[in-house]
């Protein structure tokens, strides 16, 4: 009778390791700071994974749990709660229609497709931000932190790649 289980477990955990690893990033980032405008300059974790997982793993990339992982995010950085998981359920729905025309192409092409994305993901996340805000915020902080997303992308995909083969997803 165990024998089923012995092999359903390591499938269990190959599923969500990638999104344990991810939630492990989002809090180790959010260690407070003193300086108040450093959160500003923290990669967005969740859009690393919902980008890579909506487009190579569908079915691993479930729609809550990018949800969940937006909510964490907001709720970490003392932003505004639920903007997060609405900008990343935007760039999923993306995904849903375009998967075939993002998938052509060479790692190279993926990682200049994404600073795209993380940009214009900053860019988004400003003009709804200065929305709520009632007032036009600085940009350039925005613009930095999508800058430094795209720059951890190649990173978070050879880890959550190293993971996934040693748990075989």
């Amino acid at each position: 009778m165990s024998v089923p289980f012995q092999r359903g477990l390591p499938r269990f955990i190959g599923k969500i390791s990638p999104g344990i690893f991810t939630i492990f990033l989002i809090l180790f980032a959010r260690v407070p700071f003193e300086d108040s405008d450093a959160g500003m300059y923290i990669p967005i974790f969740s859009l690393a994974f919902t980008y890579y997982f909506r487009l190579h793993y569908p079915r691993s990339g479930r729609l809550w749990f990018i949800f969940l992982l937006g909510l964490l995010e907001d709720y970490l950085s003392g932003g505004y709660l639920g903007l997060t998981p609405l900008v990343l359920l935007m760039v999923a729905a993306i995904f849903e229609r375009q998967r075939k025309v993002f998938l052509q192409g060479t790692f190279l092409t993926e990682i200049i497709i994404f600073t795209f994305f993380s940009l214009a993901f900053s860019v988004v996340y400003w003009s709804v931000a200065s929305f709520v805000e009632t007032e036009f915020l600085r940009i350039w902080p925005f613009f930095v932190q999508g800058f430094i997303t795209a720059l951890i992308y190649p990173i978070y995909v050879f880890m959550v790649g190293r993971i996934s083969k040693r748990f075989s997803i």
